[in-house]
């Protein structure tokens, strides 16, 4: 039963009814389902650090206990080293503590890799990609993994955790400051169906990409449901999208729990970060000693946020154009301190780009953060010389007379923020 029938005409509905006709309606891949917090991540890389300093490698357990029970006597340290993970991790998120010897290859290695705070390395000790299934024989501490267990308040802690943690969702938490600080939104809390739905579909290389004003629309048109229809939504989707109903290969099946489940992993991940609390099943912006909100950087949803976006059309001497979105060349998710945040919320960092360009840099996680320019026409590139060109008037709009000012600054934020 297409759930359109349950409001027939309501925009919101007939997207979802799109969105899981593809293969990919879950949308991109996260995070294992891992459950930690920041001070545990920051307890097993202490002791990482212990057992491996100075960012040497660690010689790992490359079979699973259940096929080899023996340890060879290069993995020792690393067997000892999980026997203290999961000591020091005791009673926090799990009576047994995290990081047995398997679940520490297979499951925390691969996020903390993702995140940036540790590297790992094939047989022949060279990086493996954070993202791709690759052998992993050795593991050593990074420069961002240093920087967290030697931050010195918990708010800088704060800060390079959730940058990190930004690493491994691939961008997402930049679309939802988008989202809940500015006022022309008017949305100040996201449920979890509606990130699950229509969020995140934002950017994503499937046929259901949405630009973030799209998403936006999307969801005040599911709010116009009345609560009865969204439960049924819900009731019939889950009715609806049960792999026992669907034959073929794994890729024609449907599973709503599944999917609900990684939108409940990501509000976990979320409501670790600085910027954002999970209230129920809603995320809003963190207020609190640890928070976003009290800083007054972010509490005003709007003020600074909007002000600068504000001066960027003004700056440039622009109007707003359909099919067009602000984006920041450097994420505001990299910031590791207040003061990092304050410099990244600038017009300077901001570029006026279509939403297929958008969409580009989001498909390579917000990377995109190196600003030059070919006359007028603007590339952004990141640190593997993967480019995006901006034609100037096509693709981005801004006044060129501003390029010298905007590259001057861009310079200048990569030389502060890495």
């Amino acid at each position: 039963m297409p759930i359109n029938n349950i409001n027939q005409g309501n925009k919101a509905l007939e997207f979802i009814d799109s969105r899981i006709k593809d293969d990919k309606y879950r949308g991109s891949r996260s995070s294992q389902h891992n459950r930690y917090i920041m001070q545990q991540v920051v307890d097993i890389l202490k002791l990482f650090d212990k057992y491996a300093p100075n960012e040497t490698l660690m010689p790992i357990r490359t079979a699973d206990i259940s096929k080899r029970p023996q340890n060879t006597a290069e993995e020792a340290t690393y067997a000892q080293f999980c026997n203290d993970a999961k000591e020091k991790t005791k009673g926090i998120t799990s009576k047994e503590g995290i990081g047995t010897q398997d679940a520490m290859r297979k499951n925390l290695f691969p996020d903390l890799h993702r995140m940036g705070l540790i590297v790992r390395y094939d047989k022949d000790k060279k990086p493996t990609d954070p993202f791709s299934k690759q052998s992993v024989k050795y593991v050593s501490l990074s420069d961002q993994g240093q920087k967290l267990i030697k931050g010195k308040t918990i708010l800088e802690q704060y800060f390079i955790f959730s940058k990190g943690i930004d690493n491994l969702l691939g961008g997402y938490i930049d679309i939802l400051l988008d989202i809940l600080r500015d006022k022309e939104y008017g949305i100040d809390n996201l449920n979890i169906f509606e990130y699950m739905f229509f969020v995140s579909a934002v950017g994503t290389e499937t046929s259901f990409n949405k630009s973030t004003d799209e998403a936006v629309e999307l969801i005040k048109e599911y709010r116009n449901l009345t609560s009865t229809q969204r439960k049924s939504v819900i009731e019939t989707l889950k009715a609806e999208l049960n792999p026992k109903k669907f034959t073929g290969n794994k890729t024609k099946k449907r599973d709503f729990h599944n999917w609900h489940n990684k939108a409940v992993q990501v509000f976990y991940l979320l409501n670790q970060t600085v910027y954002f609390e999970v209230r129920g099943e809603q995320l809003v912006l963190k207020g609190g000693v640890n928070g976003f909100a009290e800083t007054a950087i972010i509490s005003t949803r709007l003020d600074r946020s909007l002000n600068e976006k504000y001066q960027y059309f003004v700056k440039n001497e622009i109007e707003k154009i359909t099919g067009f979105e602000l984006h920041h060349v450097v994420p505001l998710a990299w910031s590791e301190s207040i003061h990092h945040f304050k410099l990244l919320d600038k017009w300077e960092n901001m570029v006026y780009i279509d939403a297929f360009s958008h969409a580009k840099i989001t498909q390579n996680r917000n990377r995109n953060v190196i600003m030059d320019f070919v006359i007028d026409d603007m590339t952004l590139t990141d640190h593997s010389k993967n480019q995006i060109y901006l034609k100037v008037q096509e693709n981005i709009a801004y006044k060129p007379v501003n390029k010298t000012v905007m590259k001057k600054y861009n310079n200048d934020l990569l030389n502060t923020v890495k």
